[in-house]
């Protein structure tokens, strides 16, 4: 009857230990493995490069216990963060290729790799690239006033005040002036007087970009104007502002560019004033 009892609880404490350990096995969910690969020139380790020149980088993401959910890809310099790449996968295995180009300038700019599996476990590998050289150009210049000496605004269209502007002259436009000449413009429509959307367009052949990678205050010259552009995804005709944003105007189907610099975005309540507007500093070569 021992015989029988001690059997009964060396099963029972051997059954229990199995569960544990195999709950154990089955919550122990290692965070997806990142692997810089060396391929073609690609980069794996911390460097220093030229300004405004194209680098590769090469990765995998691995995760046998789990499907890798997402993959992010940032850069980061001066403090401020941007988002180079941003996908969602359902694998096990991943192999990713990234082909950028460095800051038109003195900087260190460092590129974090975060993957994200379906149990919500990360994991992340970084490398700095150190820019050596600043790319060259002519000097720009700075406005916040215009010609008029106001400052430097675009009101809501459908008021009485200037609701586009001329980036070449400087000049605040009016709905009865040309056309050819509003590089910028409110383009609100009569719906939308009760939440005006601060939206520019142009009414030429201006396209613009939002710029991330730099600050006003860094972009110095023509080619690192240049190089901001090249860098900053694509064109596009129209886009809703907000103050803190860095905006490039290529102008009128040319390769004059501006840089612009939103100070302020300013909604005024009610409908019937149309008094809103969005103020401006701006770059360009003169």
């Amino acid at each position: 009857m021992k015989l029988k009892k001690l059997l009964f609880y060396s099963i029972t404490v051997f059954g229990l230990l199995f569960i544990l350990n195999s709950c154990g096995d089955e919550s122990a969910n290692p965070a997806p493995e990142i692997d810089l690969i060396s391929e073609s020139g690609s980069i794996t380790t911390d460097i220093s490069m030229d300004g405004d020149t194209t680098f590769k980088i090469v990765f995998s993401v691995r995760d046998d216990s789990k499907k890798i959910k997402k993959v992010e890809v940032t850069s980061t310099v001066d403090g401020r963060v941007t988002l180079q790449l941003d996908t969602t996968i359902n694998e096990t295995y991943t192999k990713i290729k990234l082909n950028r180009r460095t800051l038109a300038r003195k900087a260190s700019e460092k590129w974090t790799i975060t993957a994200s599996d379906d149990a919500g476990i990360s994991s992340s590998k970084s490398i700095t690239i150190t820019t050596t050289t600043d790319k060259a150009g002519a000097p720009l210049t700075s406005y916040d006033k215009d010609a008029l000496g106001a400052p430097l605004r675009v009101w809501n269209f459908l008021g009485s005040k200037a609701g586009a502007f001329d980036l070449l002259d400087g000049a605040p436009k009016v709905s009865g002036d040309n056309n050819a000449d509003k590089d910028l413009q409110d383009s609100v429509t009569v719906s939308e007087l009760a939440a005006w959307p601060h939206r520019w367009t142009s009414k030429n052949a201006t396209m613009f970009k939002k710029v991330t990678s730099y600050t006003y205050e860094t972009i110095s010259n023509t080619g690192q104007l240049d190089a901001a552009w090249d860098a900053s995804g694509t064109a596009v005709k129209w886009m809703v502002v907000n103050t803190g944003d860095l905006i490039i105007a290529k102008l009128r189907g040319t390769d004059t560019k501006v840089l612009i610099k939103v100070t302020d975005v300013v909604v005024t309540p009610g409908t019937g004033e149309n008094n809103d507007y969005v103020q401006f500093n701006f770059k360009k070569k003169i």
